[in-house]
């Protein structure tokens, strides 16, 4: 009888490259909710961009990049960095530029989950950000982190004189 299943390969955890400065293209923004807004009974959404490398060596080209911008004290930092880095500063009520669909629209808006699962459609897909990546260890496994996204907004410091971006977004935990 014949078997069938999957490559052997693709069940394995992507090696991260090495740590340094990388572009990095954006191909999607989702919107998820986190785990303490359900615990505390309060929507609050983690973001999480998809990209891949790009314009490197061809070893490190198309290599997945994860940039999360969890919730909690530095996601609007984190998420400002981010829409900066890719050359637009957030709206003035601290929205990304662009819109999002969410993923059951028969859902009322005013439902705890109503964007768990959204997808983001905006300037911000398609753009290259420079991202320096650190390689950090999860469940003894290596993987690639966001250490800081490089602004790209023209003038940023006059235009945005309150702002500072941050330059380590792994936090305490980093060594």
């Amino acid at each position: 009888m014949p078997k069938m299943g999957v490559n052997p390969e693709e069940t394995k955890a992507p090696k991260p490259v090495p740590g340094g400065m990388y572009e990095v293209r954006i191909k999607s923004l989702t919107a998820k909710l986190s785990k303490a807004g359900r615990a505390k009974g309060q929507p609050q959404y983690n973001y999480e961009a998809y990209g891949n490398v790009v314009n490197n060596k061809a070893e490190y080209n198309d290599a997945f990049v994860l940039i999360r911008m969890n919730n909690g004290f530095n996601q609007a930092k984190t998420s400002n960095d981010f829409a900066h880095g890719l050359g637009y500063p957030l709206e003035a009520d601290g929205s990304f530029p662009g819109d999002w669909t969410v993923k059951d629209p028969s859902k009322p808006a005013d439902a705890f989950d109503y964007f768990d699962g959204a997808q983001y459609s905006g300037p911000l897909i398609g753009k290259v950000c420079k991202v320096e990546l650190s390689v950090t260890n999860y469940d003894g496994l290596d993987r690639n982190e966001v250490k800081q996204i490089l602004c790209k907004v023209d003038k940023c410091a006059e235009r945005f004189p309150d702002i500072r971006h941050l330059t380590d977004w792994r936090g305490k935990k980093a060594a």
